[in-house]
């Protein structure tokens, strides 16, 4: 799909001779503090490249590091400029919704029912229909969506401290609705992290994949990079009925790494995708204030770059 190949600009991963320091726990995780008036900022291309470099652990504290030559990101971020200029973008860096192929292990139940303004949440009744079934919540107290049958994206924060430390409790719940978890908890075998993120807690950076050890029910999101229009942001809010579904949707407006809003969420919604009106994820729901919500923006790059970390660890 690309002039440059994935893996002359994203390489190989390496084995750390650091081992991990895990912060062990369920429900641990608290939104970075960020102030919004400075929710853009320009990066020189070794800040770039250094940013999106990566980190990962596996379950057993194993680290991983794999670094982008600078070069070779300026060589892809010159390729494209040569697509958005030909308006080719947005029909290259995306993928297709793929269903469940597997049946639910138990039936769902029907469970009755940092906000702006008026509460204008709306739960999900039904967590089995698209593109909820998708969603899924991370034992840390964070949303995530499968956006491959076993990769679950997520904010880098919901995985890390951003000091360099990792959650362990990164277990995945897909379409959970209250007690009802109709494909069961799948245990986590490996995340991935931005450099940026886990050791300078940029929230620039803030994103993360979670890798399971299996797929709970071979279906995932669509996903691409960002298109303007109404977006929504569903997870799963701590200050609502316990582990239940929740929405919102509204405008969004975007800047070079981050997408902004007013749309109602709290604090268990970190991590949650932020989606189209089709229902393709373009973002990830990081951070809240007094007057937005933000998030990450799924951009060429990190459409890629998230590409070559499910394709180095499928």
């Amino acid at each position: 799909m690309l002039p440059l190949s994935q893996a002359s600009m994203f390489n190989e991963f390496v084995v750390s001779d650091e081992k991990a320091t895990f912060i062990d726990g369920k429900d641990h995780v608290v939104s970075p503090d960020v102030d919004n008036n400075t929710l853009d900022h320009f990066y020189v291309l070794n800040e770039r490249a250094a940013a999106m470099s990566a980190m990962a652990v596996t379950a057993d504290g194993t680290q991983y590091q794999a670094q982008i030559s600078p070069k070779a990101l300026a060589l892809f971020e010159q390729a494209i400029a040569v697509f958005d200029s030909q308006e080719l973008s947005h029909s290259l860096f995306y993928h297709e919704h793929q269903g469940p192929l597997l049946a639910p292990k138990n039936p769902i139940n029907q469970i009755p029912y940092v906000v702006i303004g008026d509460d204008n949440r709306i739960q999900i009744m039904d967590t089995l229909i698209r593109p909820h079934v998708y969603n899924g919540r991370i034992d840390t107290g964070c949303t995530g969506t499968l956006i491959d049958t076993k990769h679950v994206l997520t904010a880098g924060h919901c995985v890390s401290d951003g000091e360099g430390h990792w959650y362990s409790a990164l277990d995945f719940t897909v379409a959970q609705n209250g007690e009802v978890k109709p494909w069961g908890t799948t245990k986590w075998q490996k995340v991935l992290t931005t450099t940026a993120w886990h050791t300078s807690g940029d929230y620039h950076f803030d994103f993360a994949m979670i890798v399971l050890e299996e797929a709970p029910h071979h279906g995932h999101a669509g996903w691409g990079i960002y298109r303007e229009g109404i977006h929504s942001v569903a997870g799963y809010p701590a200050d609502k009925l316990w582990r239940t579904m929740w929405t919102d949707s509204g405008e969004i407006v975007s800047s070079t790494y981050r997408l902004c809003y007013t749309l109602d969420t709290a604090a268990g919604q970190s991590g949650s995708g932020i989606k189209d009106e089709a229902g393709y994820v373009r973002g990830v729901h990081t951070t809240g204030s007094s007057s937005q919500n933000c998030g990450t923006r799924l951009t060429s790059t990190v459409f890629t770059l998230l590409q070559s970390w499910i394709a180095a660890n499928p």
